[in-house]
């Protein structure tokens, strides 16, 4: 008696996925889409998406949106100063100063080593890379379509 409602539950599985697929009425079609686009013109102009906006607020968040890296910028390089000034390193976080300075020579390295690898093999690695995540991109859908996907 256990397993009555799981027979019932792949009973109903397997007749609801046996039905063919249907199309809907060509009003209703019709209706639905109408509603969308009385949707899309109803809509603010903020709430669409970027290319939608008119040319003055694009600017300014252009402009705006600038600003706010440079000064988030700013803010890093600061802080990186004043972690790696002498001040801090007397006091008693001195730890913070040698993470800073262990921080600056690795920077430091790996830009020499990017600096020595020519720059043909650069382009040709990211290349590669690109290469290999479309690769990855198409066979996931391959394998999406092939799995999920019912025809």
């Amino acid at each position: 008696m256990n397993d009555g409602p799981e027979k019932l539950e792949s009973f109903v599985d397997e007749l609801a996925r046996g039905q063919p697929l249907r199309r809907a009425p060509p009003s209703l079609e019709a209706r639905v889409l109408a509603q969308l686009a009385l949707q899309q013109t109803a809509m603010p102009w903020w709430r669409k998406g970027f290319t939608h906006w008119p040319l003055v607020p694009r600017v300014a968040f252009l402009i705006a949106s600038y600003g706010f890296v440079r000064l988030a910028i700013a803010g890093v390089m600061s802080l990186i100063a004043f972690v790696g000034s002498r001040e801090v390193a007397g006091t008693a976080i001195s730890w913070v100063h040698w993470s800073a300075e262990a921080l600056s020579a690795t920077a430091s390295m790996c830009s020499l080593i990017v600096h020595t690898i020519p720059t043909s093999w650069l382009y040709g690695m990211a290349f590669c890379a690109f290469a290999l995540y479309a690769l990855l991109f198409g066979l996931g859908t391959v394998a999406y379509r092939t799995l999920y996907v019912e025809r």
